[in-house]
């Protein structure tokens, strides 16, 4: 099914939502903690997360989010060094830039990583809002509202602490505790998402048996493969090289060339076709064909465990830590409207008690910060780097 088809049955079903919600009263469902007013939008404010988040924030040690704080300005730090030193690149050695683009579902990111994608970002409002939540409450902090959101095709949750009191009541130190945690607790649980990529292969060993070849899990239309495999082939070996899974497949293909014959053996058949020439390089060959490590479900788990089924939960843990460690890094840069401007501003508070002052070494340390994003993000589009 085609992404625009896909947009379009998430809109028919998101237009169903908001007539439905018209029709029992905006107003009866605001009292039950549902909005649902505006098209393409739904908020739901629960007092029972209010609570839960309360009791849980008096249950951590202060310490813990001091660590945060620590955390956060090492980040900052880091992330300073991370965009520069990839902007320098981008004109001493453009083609070891990499990519900084702001996350556009649809437009930056396409196809299956927009899946991966929206379940990572999913992962990262909630873990940053709640924390967010936590903090506030550790200091006394009051939650106006929290709850969980969703806008088209994003979904996450939101935590509103008082702002009167944050602002006007809350030392420095618990300002930079709350504003810190949520960047804190995004690379914390991406240390756990990273932590079981490593371990990824021994866990998949308790339903799968370890790789045994490369997995077609789609097709490129009018490609040599096209015309000779089929969705779901397992390829074990091309020509004499034994495939034992998709990296064996990617480094035989470095060196095929266009025009010449290659015999592909799978699990069932072996088939013959002659390589087409790739669009990036017509002197290498070209397959047309997607897939992924063949993981064989163990007797039992077959019933219920699929080849793919691997491919995605990879996918999905690697697009987690991918944003929430990204989210993390960008939301510590000292830019207005992220936490990592008034953690650098509550910061220099503490030393210097002239305002003034405090403005005249944050702005030229904001337009640098914004100036770096920006010049990145523009030099990414113009190079063509980090679009999926």
């Amino acid at each position: 099914m085609d992404p625009v088809t896909v947009f379009g049955i998430i809109g028919f079903i998101w237009l169903v939502i908001y007539f439905v919600a018209q029709a029992i009263g905006v107003e009866k469902l605001k009292e039950k903690g549902i909005d649902a007013g505006f098209p393409f939008f739904i908020m739901y404010r629960t007092e029972r997360l209010n609570a839960f988040l309360t009791r849980m924030g008096k249950k951590f040690p202060r310490a813990f989010f001091n660590v945060g704080i620590v955390v956060g300005f090492g980040g900052m730090i880091f992330s300073f060094w991370l965009f520069g030193d990839n902007l320098i690149k981008f004109f001493v050695q453009p083609a070891a830039a990499g990519g900084v683009v702001p996350i556009i579902p649809g437009v930056t990111i396409t196809g299956l990583p927009l899946v991966y994608m929206l379940i990572g970002l999913a992962v990262t409002l909630l873990t940053h809002e709640f924390a967010h939540g936590l903090a506030a409450s550790k200091d006394n902090i009051s939650i106006k509202s929290s709850g969980l959101l969703a806008f088209l095709v994003l979904f996450g949750g939101f935590v509103e602490p008082d702002e009167e009191q944050f602002e006007k009541e809350a030392t420095p130190q618990s300002r930079m505790r709350m504003l810190a945690a949520g960047s804190y607790a995004n690379f914390a649980w991406g240390f756990v998402f990273l932590i079981i990529l490593a371990n990824f292969y021994p866990l998949m060993s308790i339903g799968y048996y370890p790789p045994s070849g490369a997995y077609v899990y789609d097709l490129q239309a009018g490609s040599p493969a096209a015309e000779a495999l089929e969705i779901g082939d397992v390829i074990v070996g091309l020509n004499d090289t034994v495939i034992a899974n998709w990296t064996a497949v990617s480094l035989f293909m470095v060196d095929a060339q266009a025009g010449t014959q290659l015999t592909i053996h799978t699990l069932d058949s072996e088939v013959t076709i002659i390589l087409a020439p790739n669009e990036q390089n017509a002197s290498r060959g070209y397959m047309g064909v997607y897939g992924s490590d063949y993981w064989e479900p163990k007797p039992g788990w077959d019933l219920f465990l699929t080849p793919m089924f691997v491919f995605h939960l990879q996918q999905i843990i690697f697009w987690c830590y991918l944003i929430l460690i990204s989210i993390a890094l960008f939301n510590l840069l000292p830019i207005p409207v992220f936490d990592g401007d008034k953690l650098l501003s509550n910061g220099l508070s503490l030393v210097i008690k002239d305002e003034r002052k405090i403005k005249y070494i944050m702005w030229p340390i904001r337009i640098a910060a914004l100036g770096i994003v920006l010049l990145s993000i523009i030099l990414s589009f113009i190079t063509g780097k980090g679009l999926f």
